[in-house]
């Protein structure tokens, strides 16, 4: 277990892969899906939010680096017309059922439930990053969604009581950088040529 600490460094590790994102947008090299990089951006400030409600400290900030940066992305995707990515009619149907999930959680008080929502809503809005990194690996970025993993796993790695608030979505977003960066990555990976000898 890491020092408490770590969970700050941790964030801005985290961003610090948002920012190398946020630079191949600007370029074009990177083409992100508005949806849910706009649904990203919200949904980890209500979870920030529910978990400032309920006293937790440090690993909150986490959360608010998992919700800042992908707000900058949505913007940047509109500085060049390389970095705009066609969406699906699967998205916006994604995306509603994602805000089905922030109004169920403006409907409770309960703030281990709003996370739970906020969870499942997150989930919905990067079904299609994760479909189009594994279709289309070439439009994302694989070392910045690896930056962001190696940060929100140092967070991980210095939570001091594993509880649900304070655990859930740290490990979900880990998991999450962690799988697109290697759907991405496979842009990178040279194919091999057929051959019919041994």
């Amino acid at each position: 277990m890491l020092p408490d600490h770590c969970a700050i460094a941790g964030a801005i590790l985290g961003s610090l892969g948002g920012f190398y994102y946020l630079y191949e947008t600007l370029l074009g090299r990177a083409q992100p899906n508005r949806i849910t990089w706009l649904l990203w951006g919200i949904f980890p400030l209500v979870i920030f939010a529910a978990q400032r409600a309920q006293g937790v400290q440090g690993i909150s900030w986490a959360s608010f680096a998992a919700g800042f940066m992908p707000l900058l992305i949505f913007a940047a995707s509109f500085f060049n017309k390389k970095a705009y990515w066609k969406s699906e009619p699967r998205d916006y149907y994604l995306m509603a059922a994602a805000i089905i999930g922030i109004i169920l959680w403006a409907m409770t008080s309960k703030p281990n439930l709003a996370l739970l929502l906020s969870l499942v809503a997150d989930v919905l809005a990067s079904i299609p990053t994760l479909i189009k990194s594994y279709r289309h690996p070439h439009s994302e970025s694989w070392i910045a969604y690896a930056v962001s993993a190696l940060g929100f796993g140092l967070s991980l790695l210095s939570i001091q009581a594993h509880t649900f608030e304070s655990t859930t979505f740290v490990a979900y977003v880990f998991i999450l950088n962690a799988s697109l960066a290697v759907l991405a990555s496979r842009r990178r990976m040279p194919k091999q040529p057929i051959s019919f000898f041994r």
